[in-house]
């Protein structure tokens, strides 16, 4: 049996997972005003990070 895939959050997805675990549920929009506050970053930017974070396993995502 192969042992479980240890997956490495980058800086980026770091802060995104603070957010996270501060606020609990939030949108990419609710994320990206937390990021705004210190760091220079645009809101596609912010969505696809959260994007890929959900395709490595990092997110999980409701579709309302």
């Amino acid at each position: 049996m192969s042992a479980p895939r240890l997956i490495k959050p980058t800086e980026s997805e770091l802060e995104i997972l603070q957010i996270l675990w501060t606020k609990g549920l939030a949108t990419v929009r609710e994320v990206h005003e937390e990021l705004a506050q210190t760091k220079d970053v645009g809101y596609t930017t912010t969505l696809k990070l959260m994007q890929i974070m959900y395709e490595k396993g990092l997110l999980t995502r409701l579709e309302e």
